[in-house]
């Protein structure tokens, strides 16, 4: 049903922000589509397996709240969390699964594996999205290899995006100002070179300085600079056939503290660290008929992270490539391809020799997804994916001995160092995922949809700071999900409602439960199951819109065997099996971290044509009583579970845009208005309380933060 021709499209992007994508679902929903939509489609397909509860978040939306970091781009989704307050030690959870767990993309091109467990894996610039779409849960067979939680896509503005109908060159120039604390700067330029060739030219800069929270306490370590320069050139080849070119660029450093995801103390050292990712990626489209519609994605992405502390320099580097076709036969739209993904780590020290480290993996999968419109009111979903996993280690260890109670590098006669080797491969793990689904219109507006997919996930290349502490495991298995999702919508372009169920279950869920002296040691721990419901409602009048969600999730490990203490007999333990172990993310690390259940209310009004405003409210409720340390005991650190919490947060956020000339903007928006002190619970909890743990805090959110961005375009 499409939208009344009268109203704005402010109701319809909002919502898709809040997980109600409900243009997925066949082609009678909003029929009025830009031609850009309809050429677009050609390529993009929908996706009905776990469409229930997909999202997508518009440029207007990152602009109206002055986006800056992950955080910001997810603040208002409710299936996705993200923790760790500092931008490079931010990490996003999608259904309490951390995103170690989702297959990310920029513009096709993965952000994989882990350069350290104390930072964030995933990194964007949001002045620079088109969209972000978030498929939370294993999908399609179209989604990628090692999906098993989900997929997070990123797309890229080019300069077709940016330019009107009529105009051949622009430019962009915005300055902001943040009271907490920091300013940016952005300059972009586009244009056509000819009638089929664009281009787009950015270069973004931001400083910020340490951050107080709602208590006006200042966040020591949270201070960085980072920059980031972008170029994107697209050539129509033909009338039906595309070529897209992109180079990202990447710049982080700062002074953080040993755990950078942890608070330090105001006497704790901080230390230099500098994060780095180039990003090239290659897009060609092209549409034959109705049977060829291809689609190829080659890339290439260098990111590393060096510290100051330990001198460590770690690098990954991943190249891979996707090409897939689209082919309409009849009421089928059958897409095919293949996929090929390789990540090389290496780690090492950049001062004196502490040992080479590096790992090889490679993924590929073949996929095939049929959309069948069965009749006008039903439309079926199916699909088969194959992935095989490898991986290759080598390591070149330095032989340490103690010299006068001191641990030193041994050295030869020529004052080399001693060294030994080690290298192993991992067996060839492989196998075939599952799904379909069906949307099914009940009645006029009115569609239930359900889906069951799989996904299978391999041994990944490991932490890339802690890779030369490994051990193999020859018995490791790989990780396979099962997704189920169950949803209702009504949609009258006025009204839209939405409820959907989802349990999520990962068997053989692979996890580093760290062996003490024996090092880094991944094993199959148990069953990683997340599972909850959403609702959401909205209404859309002509110059106002709102809607209300609200977000259940548990994330827990099940069938998870530990040898504890045995009451029976004093100085043995017993293997016991425990389900029901809720996930923190300073003892689960890579897997998930639990969420207390959330509200989320979004208003929009537009006063008039130069005018706009909003605001956004976001309850998350308390988490009690929380048990942890079952590892520990079971290494004999402590003798007894203990308990942490969670506490419940409030936050608003409100914005209003000005538009007094077409060239000029002014966006004046307030984050966390109320100046609420919080930690996201997507953060490390606090461990403060317990002895011997007292610095295991997470870092607190930033508190009021009032943003002033000028924007010029020419």
């Amino acid at each position: 049903m499409p939208l009344a021709p009268h109203k704005n499209h402010l109701f319809k992007k909002s919502l898709l922000a809040c997980s109600i994508a409900l243009s997925g679902f066949g082609t009678s929903v909003y029929a009025a589509q830009t031609s850009a939509d309809t050429d677009e489609q050609k390529i993009e397909r929908i996706a009905v397996v776990g469409a229930t509860t997909n999202s997508e978040i518009t440029p207007e939306v990152l602009e109206n709240y002055q986006a800056n970091d992950l955080e910001d781009v997810f603040r208002h989704t409710p299936s996705v969390t993200v923790g760790g307050s500092l931008g490079i030690a931010q990490k996003v959870f999608v259904r309490g699964l951390e995103d170690s767990m989702v297959n990310v993309t920029v513009d096709g091109a993965p952000q994989t594996s882990t350069l350290f467990h104390h930072i964030g894996r995933v990194a964007i610039e949001p002045e620079l999205l088109r969209s972000v779409e978030v498929q939370a849960g294993a999908g399609e067979a179209t989604a990628g290899s090692g999906a098993v939680g989900g997929a997070i896509r990123f797309k890229t503005k080019s300069a077709d995006d940016l330019l009107k109908a009529s105009e051949r060159f622009g430019g962009t120039v915005k300055a902001s100002y943040f009271t907490n604390d920091g300013h940016k700067e952005s300059v972009s330029l586009y244009g056509k070179v000819t009638d089929s060739i664009g281009v787009l030219a950015s270069y973004v800069t931001v400083s910020r300085e340490n951050m107080e929270d709602g208590d006006g306490q200042e966040i020591p370590g949270t201070a960085a600079d980072q920059t980031l320069g972008f170029v994107k050139v697209n050539t129509q080849l033909t009338d039906n056939q595309e070529l897209v070119v992109s180079f990202e660029r990447r710049k982080e450093e700062g002074k953080f503290g040993k755990q950078t995801n942890w608070a330090p103390l105001q006497t704790d050292p901080l230390f230099s660290s500098w994060g780095e990712r180039e990003t090239l990626v290659l897009n060609h489209t092209w549409y034959h008929s109705a049977l060829v519609n291809l689609e190829t994605t080659v890339y290439q992405t260098e990111s590393s992270f060096k510290r100051e502390l330990y001198t460590w320099d770690a690098s990954i580097e991943t190249t891979g490539f996707d090409i897939r076709n689209t082919s309409d036969i009849g009421a089928h739209t059958v897409t095919y391809g293949i996929e090929r993904k390789n990540d090389k780590v290496d780690s090492e020290s950049y001062g004196d020799f502490g040992g080479i480290y590096d790992e090889d993996g490679t993924v590929t999968g073949l996929y095939v997804q049929d959309h069948w419109q069965m009749r006008d009111d039903l439309l079926l979903s199916f699909g088969l994916r194959h992935d095989s996993y490898e991986l290759d280690h080598n390591g070149i260890d330095a032989n340490w001995v103690k010299v006068d109670g001191v641990w030193v590098i041994e050295k030869d006669g020529n004052g080399n160092p001693v060294t030994t080797s080690n290298a192993f491969s991992t067996e060839k793990q492989d196998g075939i995922s599952k799904n379909v689904g069906l949307v099914y219109e009940l009645a006029d507006n009115l569609k239930l949809s359900l889906g069951y997919a799989e996904a299978l996930r391999g041994r990944q290349v490991a932490d890339a700071f802690t890779v030369g502490e490994l051990t193999p495991n020859e018995n490791l298995n790989p990780e396979e999900v099962e997704n189920t999702e169950l949803g209702l919508q009504y949609n009258d372009g006025t009204w839209m409602l939405e409820a959907s169920l989802y349990v999520s279950t990962i068997d053989d869920v692979v996890f580093d439960k760290f062996k003490g002296r024996e090092g880094v040691f991944y094993e199959n721990i148990g069953e990683l199951e997340s599972k909850g419901f959403e609702l959401v409602a909205g209404y859309q009048a002509d110059n106002f819109d709102v809607i209300i969600s609200y977000n259940n999730n548990d994330v827990e490990l099940n069938n998870a065997v530990f040898n504890l203490p045995d009451p029976a007999a004093p100085d043995s333990t017993k293997p016991v099996t425990i389900d029901g172990i809720d996930m923190a993310a300073y003892e689960y690390g890579g897997l998930g971290n639990a969420v207390g259940d959330s509200v989320n209310v979004n208003f929009n009004y537009r006063l008039n044509e130069q005018i706009k405003l909003g605001w956004n409210y976001n309850h998350v409720a308390s988490l009690n009583d929380i048990e942890v340390f079952h590892r520990s005991m079971e290494l004999g650190w402590v003798t007894e579970l203990e308990t942490i919490s969670k506490p419940s947060y409030q936050l608003f956020d409100a914005y209003i845009s000005y538009a007094p000339f077409e060239a000029l903007k002014v966006d004046l928006s307030v984050q966390n208005l109320l100046d609420e002190s919080y930690r996201s619970h997507g953060s490390v909890a606090d461990y403060g309380h317990i002895p011997g743990y007292e610095n295991v805090v997470g870092i607190k959110e930033a508190g009021r933060d009032i943003r002033l961005t000028l924007t010029y375009q020419f």
